[in-house]
């Protein structure tokens, strides 16, 4: 086998794995999974099933696989990454299927660009996301149709929580165009309803609502509630405490420091580089931003809701 050639094995397969998630057909099954130390143990998912819109998937056509999250913790999920590595067991092109057998475990291994959802999922409730993928025929003449090792790990409110691995398989054959059959529409005949009398509605005097003056506890209580930001997120993103209460936010990153801002101005910017305290003295709702360098998402957010302990 010629240099030139052993080239361009090499791309063909680098770029295969950059863009097989959800390439092929899978009926969902596992064949691992791992679960992650959490942070916070009231926040915790996992991903009880995978579905593919086919089982034929060919090299070159568009996948769209659907997870099934559950939320299996105490707190409700408000968004989920699904970080994706590939890794190629083998081709289907028999010379590249043999220069496959001399890479390293790390060279047929792709991790790509993680996805982002924001959907809401109740405790021990069941929800699912789908994301949408386009296969890649060929590079160079050669097919990349093969067998591809899936690994899909799971974060939800920045939290890692399941990894799990399935196999995935691209078939040859010619790129068909998929058009998903619309569900149709039965639009009920409608029925007269009878108009009712007029009746006369007294209006009611809207009585204001007294808006709560701030409290200010001169002295405070001494209790400290330590709260991590792991992976540029606040690992818990509403918290109630008393008046006098201490928050000590920890930092877990240990490349970037962090601004915390009072959305509102409430409170002057802080900086946090391994531990930050502050004690709320007011009674009030705070909310809080993650600022870091070289950002280029919105924020990680936490809300403080401070109020006055009426047993003390």
């Amino acid at each position: 086998m010629n240099k030139n050639l052993l080239i361009i094995l090499l791309i063909l397969i680098a770029v295969a794995l950059s863009g097989c998630m959800g390439e092929g057909s899978s009926k969902g099954t596992p064949i691992e999974i791992q679960k992650f130390d959490l942070a916070n143990p009231n926040l915790d998912g996992q991903i009880v099933d995978v579905k593919f819109d086919r089982d034929d998937i060919r090299a070159g056509e568009m996948a769209t696989p659907e997870l099934f999250i559950a939320n299996t913790g105490s707190e409700k999920i408000r968004n989920e990454t699904v970080e994706i590595t590939a890794k190629v067991k083998t081709l289907d092109d028999f010379l590249a299927n043999l220069y496959l057998k001399t890479m390293s475990e790390e060279k047929k291994t792709r991790i790509m660009e993680p996805l982002n959802f924001q959907t809401e999922i109740k405790p021990g409730t069941v929800k699912s996301i789908s994301v949408k993928f386009q296969t890649i025929k060929e590079m160079q003449g050669r097919s990349l149709a093969g067998t591809y090792e899936i690994t899909l790990t799971l974060s939800v409110n920045g939290q890692k929580v399941e990894a799990r691995i399935f196999p995935i398989t691209l078939h040859s054959g010619e790129v068909r165009e998929i058009t998903p059959i619309p569900t149709p529409l039965v639009t009920p005949t409608p029925s007269k309803t009878p108009t009712p009398a007029p009746k006369i509605k007294e209006t009611e005097i809207p009585v204001p609502t007294p808006t709560p003056e701030p409290v200010v506890v001169a002295t405070p209580t001494g209790k400290i509630i330590p709260i991590r930001i792991m992976s540029d997120k606040f690992a818990i993103t509403h918290i109630q405490i008393d008046a006098g209460d201490q928050i000590q936010w920890v930092n877990f990153n240990p490349v970037d420091n962090y601004d915390i801002v009072e959305m509102d101005q409430k409170i002057p910017k802080m900086l946090l580089k391994d531990r930050l305290s502050y004690t709320f003295n007011t009674t009030g709702d705070y909310k809080f931003g993650a600022y870091y360098r070289n950002m280029k998402v919105d924020p990680s957010i936490q809300t403080v809701s401070v109020r006055v302990n009426a047993s003390k």
